[in-house]
């Protein structure tokens, strides 16, 4: 596989594995809950029994129940979260060159990135159909845009067309994977290969087709 940069891209320099990027996760979560319990309540009740002429009496009675205060509830345990893995860098398995990392993904590599991203499972439905093919890229700056050239050949290895694929940005480190998908139809073992990458950082030029496919004698 030819990995290739643009101009824009060249000058940038091979980043050293010394060079890892950090992320921190923090959170914090605090349950305070303040329980006040307070009752009272007052009963007083006042009788004067009939009683002849010549004598009185009088009878007071005052009483306070007793309330038991609710128990206070239990604050919630705080929620700690591990901090995300660290991205590896420079990415392992890629081949390098001026500042582009490009890598064919194997099938176990390829379906764990589909399942991860729904816009690559609705695209990977046409290869069922269609010659397809994949390649994994990354950039120390990120690109504004990428350019892959390919090559699309018969079961028998020979030569049916060029396949130039245009996508959108990848960040800085960032690995993307690129589905090349060819119009011609799926038969046998056809396949995708001389894989070339080019990582742009100018703006794309109005009117580039996502994809442009040459077929041998045309």
């Amino acid at each position: 596989m030819a990995v290739s940069g643009s101009s824009a891209s060249a000058a940038t320099k091979k980043p050293t594995p010394t060079t890892t990027p950090t992320v921190k996760a923090t959170s914090k979560t605090t349950a305070k809950v303040t329980a006040k319990p307070s009752a009272s309540a007052t009963t007083k009740s006042s009788a004067k029994p009939a009683t002849p002429s010549t004598s009185s009496s009088s009878s007071t009675s005052t009483a306070k129940p007793t309330v038991k205060p609710k128990p206070k509830p239990k604050p919630r345990k705080k929620i700690k979260v591990s901090p995300s893995p660290k991205p590896k860098w420079p990415p392992v398995g890629f081949e390098y060159e001026s500042g582009i990392y490009a890598k064919i993904p194997t099938s176990k590599e390829l379906v764990g990135v589909i399942s991860a991203k729904e816009n690559l499972a609705s695209q990977v439905a046409a290869c069922s159909k269609f010659i397809c093919g994949a390649v994994q890229v990354a950039a120390e700056p990120g690109c504004v845009w990428w350019e892959v050239n390919s090559k699309v050949y018969g079961q028998n290895k020979e030569l049916i067309g060029s396949l130039r694929t245009i996508t959108g940005q990848s960040l800085a480190r960032e690995i993307k994977t690129i589905l090349l998908i060819s119009p011609e139809p799926l038969e046998s073992l056809e396949y995708v290969s001389s894989i070339e990458v080019v990582c742009h950082q100018e703006a794309k030029p109005e009117g580039t087709q996502s994809v442009t496919f040459t077929k041998v004698g045309s």
